[in-house]
């Protein structure tokens, strides 16, 4: 739990050092997605806690916050089967990294994404602008339980 504090600390001040104001509303949107530094959650359940939370929120303010978090780099967004989830950021130092994808247990594992020196040598005359690393797979612990280890 220490560990999702942290984050949401360095988020938090992210907000604070933001144009956007600090609200509870934001803040209790904040410890939430704090708990999400290791898995992705569909926006539709951030919506549904945060309803819980504030039965009179709109849909409209809960999306908007979390396109604000990922603008300033506090949240990450991905796209699958056209449902938009979300996760906290896990890198604040190098937000440009890749990630695993277990299709098991659907943990998310942080990956170094810097292209490898072959890569770049075949890319010399190019201009990479960015680097988005997706492996999907099983991770250790489920191929241990699988068997497949």
């Amino acid at each position: 739990m220490i560990e999702a504090e942290r984050q949401y600390n360095k988020g938090l001040s992210i907000l604070q050092n933001s144009a956007f104001r600090v609200t509870k509303q934001r803040k209790d949107l904040l410890k939430y997605l704090s708990d999400y530094e290791a898995k992705y959650v569909s926006v539709t359940d951030v919506d549904n806690h945060m309803q819980q939370l504030y039965p009179n929120v709109s849909h409209t303010t809960t999306y908007r916050n979390i396109k604000e978090f990922a603008d300033l780099g506090i949240v990450e967004q991905r796209s699958e089967n056209g449902q938009l989830n979300v996760k906290f950021q896990c890198d604040f130092v190098s937000p440009d990294h890749g990630h695993f994808f277990c299709q098991n247990c659907h943990r998310v594992i942080k990956i170094d994404s810097s292209m490898s020196p072959k890569l770049k040598e075949s890319l010399k005359d190019f201009l990479v602008l960015n680097v988005k690393l997706e492996l999907f797979g099983l991770c250790d612990q489920c191929q241990k339980i699988n068997n497949l280890a």
